[in-house]
């Protein structure tokens, strides 16, 4: 699939996100506080600002672990984005469908120099040797793209071959 060609999809038929589903997050959270709960327990009772400790590590858990999984789909999405097909179609497709669930942007224009590191070449415009990839609910850069500096006459994103 071309970068041309997901522009016109995405305006032909506009998607709303869901927000990620509080009924799974939470059921992470809660098989988490028991362990939680072991660890601050002194004896059969538990206080409540155990309780309110053992809670507050089972959420960071649960995000550390949706960040973690997040950055291994933008790193596999990334190295796929790098084959001549993206991967192929399934593949590809596949791929955006996970992206979009898990609220990741995938970012292949050059203009958004903050979510990019230039690592080779010269010139005045860039191409995209690998996109980078932004968290919508934090706003962070999971993984940052990659640019390289091209002569004014080459093109900004890399086409398909």
């Amino acid at each position: 699939m071309s970068e041309q060609s997901a522009v016109v999809d995405v305006q032909a038929k506009p998607e709303v996100l869901e927000p990620i589903d509080a009924k799974t997050l939470i059921q992470g959270v809660v098989e988490r506080i028991p362990a939680a709960l072991a660890a601050t327990a002194a004896g059969d009772s538990v206080p409540a600002t155990g309780l309110n400790v053992a809670v507050r590590k089972a959420v960071l858990d649960e995000f550390r672990t949706r960040t973690q999984f997040a950055g291994r789909l933008a790193e596999i999405d990334a190295l796929l984005w790098a084959q001549p097909d993206h991967g192929g179609e399934l593949v590809n497709g596949s791929l955006e469908d996970h992206l979009r669930q898990m609220r990741l942007r995938r970012v292949t224009e050059p203009e958004e120099e903050g979510q990019f590191v230039v690592t080779e070449g010269e010139g005045d415009r860039f191409e995209v040797l690998r996109p980078a990839y932004v968290d919508e609910l934090t706003g962070k850069v999971l993984l940052s793209g990659h640019l390289r500096r091209v002569p004014a006459g080459d093109s900004f994103v890399r086409e398909e071959e």
